[in-house]
């Protein structure tokens, strides 16, 4: 341990993944909150694949070991990640897409914390997001069985455009198809 180990790690971890480290970034948080908290702070960042490699790490500490990643998960960093699926950048927007996705499913809980912020976040997606962006809006609005959704999920539910989502089955999908299951959903 350094003499000043109680501060970020943030600058560490940047170092880390801008040397195509992220497999040890992932090994040291999953022993270290701080590691975990520095990913988060990176979210903030201007260069998009520090971000993009901070929520595949995310994802992988997620996946590996998800009591740790969520105790270290606030409001805040939620919301940001829910901003993340709306940038241009497909590398931010897949990654971030496949870390809520899979939050959603293993901890759906916890959005129901932020059940307001989601609802505005996808009711905006749902006004101004491309077609990906809607098509995720509408799994997170069957996850989360948001019926006040069901007017706007039926308006889509004609729509021929293919869509592309980083999930199994998720490629080259009509987006109608997506808000069909979605409605299914919503019975």
């Amino acid at each position: 341990m350094g003499l000043f180990s109680f501060g970020s790690k943030k600058d560490k971890v940047r170092k880390m993944l801008e040397s195509n480290q992220i497999e040890t970034v992932v090994e040291q948080a999953l022993k270290d909150n701080k590691m975990i908290n520095s990913l988060f702070e990176l979210l903030n960042e201007k260069n998009p694949g520090i971000i993009g490699d901070s929520l595949l790490a995310l994802t992988s500490i997620l996946e590996r070991n998800k009591e740790m990643l969520t105790r270290n998960l606030k409001k805040e960093s939620i919301l940001k990640c829910l901003d993340l699926v709306k940038v241009k950048n497909p590398y931010v927007k897949e990654n971030a897409m496949m870390f809520l996705g899979f939050l959603m499913r293993e901890n759906p809980e916890i959005f129901m914390d932020f059940r307001e912020e989601i609802i505005r976040g996808i009711k905006e997606t749902l006004e101004l997001g491309d077609k990906n962006d809607k098509a995720f809006a509408l799994l997170m609005i069957g996850e989360f069985k948001l019926s006040e959704f069901k007017p706007q999920v039926e308006e889509l539910a004609n729509m021929e455009d293919k869509i592309i989502l980083p999930f199994e089955g998720m490629k080259w999908v009509p987006l109608g198809n997506i808000a069909k299951e979605t409605l299914e959903k919503l019975r």
